[in-house]
């Protein structure tokens, strides 16, 4: 939980500020949130069993199955705080996800992101990520394209992993003023590094304007 409880630090999240932990999995850091930071902290998952699991594991938290592209569940302004940890990688369409959020945070409410990112990336990848991405966005969408588009692919994500640049850039196009970006693989103790790719796992916090 150190990377977590660094997170809601250098957010200043303070006792009772209201957070939303998206992909909560078995309610864990949901509990941690409440129990031991003093959030009034809830959580979403779209694992019906795991959000099960939740309820099992500490029947007073807040959790509920919902989907982090769309928080149709919440009004505009609702929490202080959002925490997406190793979720938005996983994410069909994560800059969809980085609106809604940005929607459902208060003024001056934070972003915490954590996950995995490439750590030194070849410039040539990442533009020719960025080359098909809007290739892609270019083509003209046909009816039934939204009911199983699975990963769509963006210029900021790539095989399960971010790139820094095009991410913050992503993220600050959205509205957000990114105010940490820091690397912390070495709160992770079961990773398990990549022979062929130079991975790790950043912290980020963006804040929403006043």
């Amino acid at each position: 939980m150190e990377i977590v409880k660094k997170g809601i630090r250098l957010a200043g999240l303070n006792k009772g500020a209201r957070v939303l932990d998206i992909g909560c999995g078995d309610g864990e850091e949901v509990n941690y949130l409440v129990q031991e930071l003093g959030l009034d902290a809830e959580g979403i998952d779209t694992n019906v069993a795991k959000v099960a699991e939740a309820k099992d594991n500490y029947s007073d938290i807040k959790v509920h199955f919902a989907d982090g592209e769309f928080l149709d569940d919440y009004m505009s302004f609702t929490f202080d705080g959002v925490l997406i940890k190793n979720c938005l990688s996983l994410i069909n369409m994560p800059d969809e996800s980085l609106h809604e959020i940005y929607c459902v945070l208060k003024k001056g409410g934070k972003l915490v992101l954590v996950d995995l990112y490439e750590t030194d990336p070849d410039e040539n990848q990442v533009r020719a990520v960025k080359m098909e991405a809007d290739r892609l966005a270019r083509i003209p969408r046909q009816e039934g394209d939204c009911e199983d588009l699975g990963q769509k692919f963006v210029d900021f994500r790539f095989e399960g992993a971010f790139f820094k640049e095009p991410l913050i850039a992503q993220i600050e196009e959205i509205g957000y003023k990114v105010t940490s970006f820091e690397d912390v693989t070495e709160y992770v103790s079961d990773f398990e590094k990549d022979k062929n790719r130079k991975l790790g796992y950043f912290l980020l916090v963006a804040a929403k304007p006043l």
